[in-house]
């Protein structure tokens, strides 16, 4: 239902003007000589001329008065169903495709039953807005919570009557629908068998993400038992096809949660997926849920990193606790003095960082010394009483010392704000500058080849700007000097006032893993955003390219190579540009995939390459009793009422009995007349109509 209604800017009385204006200059134009001796048509002709130049101009001066419509728009928006289907694949797999059909051709006569009845009737399911021809079963996961949250959030403000839930009350993501409060009533279906099925399944699986080459690792599999007391299943674990390990499992109760540990051999580096299947026996419910993936990355080993000392030392000690707390590091500490090694065996062990302590030494031989210094890929040294600090400046590439008189100074550590290097959080900061003084060498500190500072010295109450503990990096080799021995007091102050000492390892786990870690040069970079993918999501790859002074760069034309386990090959090809540089790939099947992307960047061929994992969701198939009693919460919660599926008569004429009316929305608009389109075509017919005329007449 639509109302108009002609409204003015200004006073309406204009209008009287206007026309005064339109018929006096038609007057003038077509009527000022009455005999029309000086012109060459009639006076009906004439006429007909100044009719049109009076409407012509009275309809001008008109728009300037400011003319405008006025609408009023009512329309009435019936009251609306929706049904909210789960269809997830728990329901295709507990009920036949001719008994999906049978429901399917029930929902129908419910609708146009409704639907003649002036409601109109909406599909929802967990992918969304959906019609009953495309309805399937087929969804691999099931989030009844946010089906119906998703319903609130974009029904809200409309004529919502009622919603109606059809599941079979399993949900296996997001919170429980009976926590959240909603606005409308749900009226609920229950759909599946609510009898437990003689089953066995592998419920979870439990092992490390990451295990090392060459070592042996835990697989632990959670097996659930329904209906086979008394019988006895073999569990294997395969890898590649091959099995790897196997066990035998006794059930003994009808319905039990058995655990069985496997240790497997983490032997071949790179993501590898482990197949835990249980043999099947006979009168199964269902043998899709017997197997379970594991992806497990091996990688080839242990950051190495070298404790080199002069002699014993209880700063030894320390670090070797506060470095071995991190899994990812294997440490040895040499003692020279002590320990009895042959330089080969040190040399048969590539070192990610060597940390010499009061090292280069006094009255020691250095030549091993230096030829380890040169060698490591990176160098923390720390600097004592004994230390050589001549040498000391010789060998290192970040600072030179020289002392007065061997003198020492007792200083405290002043953490520097302004070092980027890593982070530290600020309540580790305060707990480090409580820490004791230290011994430090008194004289004069240079920093070369821009090294940075992470704590510097503090004198009494006098923060200075000489270096204590300082980082750097040339060519592309990283070095830290300490300039204090006696870190094993700040462990133990630690310790004592905390009763623990995570502000002292955190310090050194960081230093250690800054100065180990390998910097990533590589002009060319392409790789996945998360090493494991769900089959139901896509895989996203993320694309870096850089010039020679590493200054990112776009517009190259990148071919990307996919393989699968098998050997198959997908090819794809992008171009990034400033905003976007992600590539994403949808359905890709479950599996280990090898990537190889490529692009000539510069005239030269660039290369990048890597894996990741596609896993397939099963968690429909681990629990196939429905759970009716959710659904009947809900309804109870929400006003609603719950119906068997055979009753969807009873839950149509439910729907019917409850009070629902349309409700009519009323919007006005405002538009101005000298913006429609078709007041021009007018005007334009106007003058035309008038120049054709003059124009067959004989006259300009």
């Amino acid at each position: 239902m639509q109302q108009v209604q002609l409204l003015f800017d200004n006073s309406p009385w204009l209008i009287i003007p206007s026309m005064l204006v339109g018929a006096a200059y038609a007057a003038l134009l077509y009527l000022k000589n009455k005999g029309f001796r000086h012109q060459s048509w009639d006076k009906q002709i004439n006429y007909l001329l100044t009719g049109l130049r009076f409407v012509l101009v009275s309809l001008l001066c008109l728009l300037l008065v400011g003319p405008f419509i006025k609408q009023i728009k009512n329309t009435l928006e019936e009251p609306i169903v929706v049904f909210a289907v789960d269809n997830s694949s728990s329901i295709s797999a507990v009920q036949d495709s001719s008994a999906l059909q049978t429901f399917k051709q029930s929902l129908e006569s419910v609708s146009a039953d409704l639907m003649d009845n002036d409601y109109t009737l909406e599909y929802r399911t967990f992918e969304g807005s959906q019609n009953l021809d495309s309805l399937n079963f087929r969804h691999n996961s099931s989030d009844l919570s946010e089906l119906l949250s998703s319903i609130s959030s974009e029904y809200e403000g409309r004529n919502l009557a009622s919603v109606v839930l059809f599941s079979d009350g399993i949900y296996n993501e997001g919170v429980s629908p009976t926590y959240r409060p909603y606005s409308f009533r749900i009226n609920t279906v229950g759909l599946g068998d609510t009898i437990p099925k003689q089953d066995i399944n592998v419920r979870n699986l439990f092992y490390n993400k990451i295990a090392y080459q060459g070592n042996k690792f835990p697989l632990v599999a959670e097996i659930v038992n329904t209906g086979f007391e008394g019988e006895t299943v073999n569990v294997s674990v395969k890898n590649r096809g091959n099995v790897i390990s196997s066990q035998t499992l006794s059930f003994d109760q009808a319905r039990d949660v058995s655990s069985i540990e496997f240790l497997l051999d983490a032997s071949q580096e790179g993501m590898q997926r482990y197949e835990v299947e249980v043999q099947s026996l006979d009168g199964e419910f269902t043998t899709q849920n017997n197997t379970s993936q594991a992806y497990v990355e091996v990688i080839e080993g242990k950051e190495n990193i070298l404790l080199l000392a002069q002699a014993p030392h209880p700063d030894i000690k320390a670090l070797k606790l506060a470095i071995e707390d991190n899994k990812n590091y294997e440490l040895r500490s040499v003692i020279l003095s002590v320990d009895e090694v042959s330089e080969r065996e040190l040399a048969d062990i590539k070192y990610d960082l060597v940390i010499f302590h009061q090292l280069p030494g006094r009255n020691l031989d250095n030549a091993l010394v230096r030829k380890y210094i040169n060698e490591a890929s990176a160098s923390w040294f720390i600097v004592g009483n004994q230390t050589d600090l001549f040498s000391l400046s010789e060998n290192n590439t970040i600072l030179n010392i020289a002392s007065v008189n061997n003198d020492v100074d007792e200083v405290k550590a002043v953490y520097n704000n302004g070092f980027t290097g890593f982070q530290i959080e600020g309540e580790t900061q305060a707990i480090i500058e409580e820490f004791l003084p230290l011994s430090v060498p008194f004289g004069r500190v240079e920093l070369k080849n821009n090294a940075n500072v992470l704590l510097y010295q503090k004198v009494g109450s006098v923060e200075t700007s000489k270096p204590l503990l300082v980082v750097g990096e040339v060519d592309e080799r990283k070095s830290a000097v300490m300039l204090a021995e006696g870190l094993w007091q700040w462990r133990l102050q630690e310790y004592a006032k905390y009763e623990n000492t995570q502000a002292f390892d955190a310090l050194v786990s960081k230093l250690s893993q800054y100065l180990s870690a390998k910097e990533d040069k590589r002009r060319f970079r392409v790789y996945p955003e998360q090493d494991v993918f769900d089959d139901t999501e896509a895989v996203v790859f993320e694309t870096e390219i850089y010039n020679e002074i590493y200054e990112e760069i776009y517009g190259f034309n990148i071919a990307l190579t996919l393989t699968d386990e098998s050997g198959e090959t997908r090819k794809y090809s992008y171009i990034t540009n400033e905003s976007n540089t992600q590539y994403r790939i949808s359905n890709l099947p479950e599996g280990i995939y090898q990537y190889r992307a490529t692009a000539q960047i510069d005239g030269e061929q660039m290369v990048s390459n890597g894996e990741f994992t596609v896993r397939s969701l099963q968690i429909e198939t681990l629990n196939l009793t429905a759970n009716h009693q959710l659904l009947r919460d809900i309804s109870a919660n929400s006003g609603g009422v719950f119906f068997k599926q055979e009753s969807l008569e009873n839950m149509a004429s439910q729907l019917q009995s409850q009070e629902a009316r349309g409700k009519i929305y009323t919007s006005e608009a405002f538009l101005p007349i000298i913006n429609l389109k078709w007041l021009f075509f007018v005007l334009l017919l106007l003058i035309s109509t008038e120049w054709a005329i003059r124009k067959y007449m004989g006259s300009y």
